[in-house]
């Protein structure tokens, strides 16, 4: 198996992860009568954008390295800044939700209600195993492809941490949207 299709394999078990954590980790509420349904809050507007902006960024980094190939992209210097481009804008993009979230809850002026709170609470739950995940399905992957040479070569190690990073912050938006889903 080539290594784009490792790192793709790890930042899949790692969103997949993620996902299940967040999913199980968030408060479950009584059943409702049916047909009520609650409004879409400012939180969970907030953290769907950050989530659709953030995943069109990332997507599109991952993009780059399986269309051209990780050691094209490291070695041109035009496609190396448009990938770290990429990135660093997707960690801004959940920097800011982070922020405007963490504002809100501090607020106490009922920006974020209870609900809204505990939700925020429970969100970050899977952002470590996530990562591991991703860590491990990386270490299998680069052992195995690079098992004849003896060693991986350097430029994996920032795709690596590039891939666990956005891993760690789509947790935050996936963990909100999660939580209200789980209600």
């Amino acid at each position: 198996m080539t290594v784009i299709l490792w790192g793709i394999l790890a930042t899949t078990a790692g969103a997949a992860l993620m996902a299940f954590a967040a999913w199980h980790a968030a408060p479950k509420a009584p059943p409702l009568p049916p047909g009520t349904d609650f409004p879409v809050t400012r939180l969970q507007k907030l953290a769907a954008w950050t989530l659709a902006i953030g995943l069109l960024l990332a997507i599109s980094a991952g993009a780059m390295v399986a269309t051209f190939g990780w050691e094209t992209v490291y070695d041109a210097d035009g496609l190396r800044l448009t990938f770290t481009f990429l990135v660093l804008t997707t960690l801004v993009v959940f920097l800011g939700m982070t922020l405007l979230a963490k504002s809100w809850k501090d607020r106490g002026d009922g920006t974020l209600d209870e609900r809204d709170q505990a939700i925020l609470d429970r969100a970050p739950v899977a952002q470590a195993p996530a990562m591991l995940v991703t860590l491990a399905v990386w270490m299998v992957g680069l052992t195995e492809s690079f098992r004849d040479p003896g060693a991986v070569p350097t430029s994996y190690l920032s795709l690596v941490f590039w891939s666990v990073i956005v891993i760690n912050m789509l947790a935050l938006p996936v963990g909100v949207l999660l939580g209200y889903r789980r209600r």
